[in-house]
């Protein structure tokens, strides 16, 4: 089964063949001296995503009537999209500074000259929320509340975002913590009007938070770091990938998407959603396989290598994320087997007490 899809909406050009393979190649010495996120030591063979925007431009395309994707011109630095009605704009996230959460008002300005009546950060990551606080003081914040309390700590989301900008702190020069005035724990809808744009927590993901920016007649889902894009399986950087999996089942089963907008890399299909089903579901197998054959951590990550079906092709302009999905699935690997074995060792207890 081939589970690579065309990218929606993008030609394949040599041109954006340069720009990505260009990008993949910019975390340099200061990235590879991170070697904790958060208590957890990525494996060997893991890349940390280059995410300095200097230089990147947000390019618009519409895909509805009123619906924007505003995309990278250097995947993986981050997308962004906004939906018009007719009393005002929704924005998706505001990028990782100042000047990127400018770029994205200029794009929205280049439309209408509507309000932006709110700006709506998927997650808690920096380079989704960093530019908060550019957006004007009328514009309602809207978050997840594991999102805007996670955003507290923000001194430690610089810290663990550098390394990812190649230890370019002056990106961060003009940042300023700008929380979330509205919070939602399920799902909310919000009126722009003439059109409800729907936010839903299908669960755990990528982020305790994560939070899917849904537009029904247009069957358009923005899921932030929850599907990163096309070319891309799931990432489960905080861990727990049963319950990722349980979320992305519940998102496949409650919306119908025909276009995924990505917080990074390019647009995909809907049908990505089967692919990020099959290989958490395969993943999970393959590390509980390996921990009852007794295999060492080390002989795990060396045993499950990704599949080739679910890389971008060789000769696709998203070659070049190949290596960076391989080392995302050694830290998936990682995270899976270190949590299954403490599960076996609390029963084991458990059961000795």
């Amino acid at each position: 089964m081939t589970r690579y899809r065309n990218f929606t909406g993008v030609s394949k050009t040599a041109g954006l063949a340069v720009a990505v393979a260009v990008a993949f190649g910019l975390a340099g010495p200061a990235a590879a001296q991170e070697s904790s996120f958060g208590g957890f030591e990525p494996p060997a063979g893991w890349l940390p995503p280059p995410l300095d925007p200097t230089g990147v431009q947000l390019q618009t395309k519409q895909l509805a009537p009123g619906v924007y994707a505003l995309l990278s011109t250097r995947p993986p630095v981050d997308n962004s999209g906004f939906i018009v009605g007719e009393k005002g704009v929704l924005v998706i996230d505001a990028h990782i500074n100042g000047a990127m959460a400018r770029q994205i008002q200029a794009a929205v300005r280049a439309v209408t000259d509507k309000p932006i009546l709110y700006l709506v950060n998927t997650n808690y990551h920096g380079d989704h929320t960093f530019g908060n606080y550019a957006f004007p003081a009328e514009t309602k914040i809207v978050a997840h509340r594991e999102t805007a309390e996670a955003m507290r700590h923000f001194d430690r989301e610089k810290a663990l975002l550098l390394p990812l900008v190649n230890g370019n702190a002056a990106v961060f020069d003009d940042v300023r913590l700008r929380l979330p005035d509205v919070t939602f724990e399920k799902s909310l809808r919000l009126d722009l009007g003439g059109r409800v744009v729907e936010l839903h927590h299908f669960g755990p993901g990528n982020t305790p938070g994560d939070t899917v920016v849904y537009v029904p007649e247009a069957k358009v889902a923005w899921t932030g770091n929850l599907v990163l894009g096309a070319g891309s399986i799931p990432w489960a950087i905080e861990g727990n990938t049963p319950a990722y999996l349980e979320t992305i089942a519940r998102m496949a089963a409650r919306l119908d998407v025909e276009t995924i907008v990505g917080g990074h890399i390019l647009m995909t299909p809907g049908e990505t959603l089967g692919s990020y089903l099959d290989y958490l579901s395969g993943h999970i197998k393959s590390v509980q396989r390996a921990l009852g054959a007794g295999k060492t951590l080390e002989q795990t990550l060396a045993s499950l290598p990704l599949e080739e079906s679910y890389l971008p092709p060789k000769d696709s302009p998203l070659a070049a994320v190949r290596p960076l999905m391989q080392g995302v699935h050694l830290w998936n690997v990682k995270r899976t087997y270190q949590e299954l074995t403490a599960r076996e060792r609390a029963d084991q207890q458990a059961l000795a007490q």
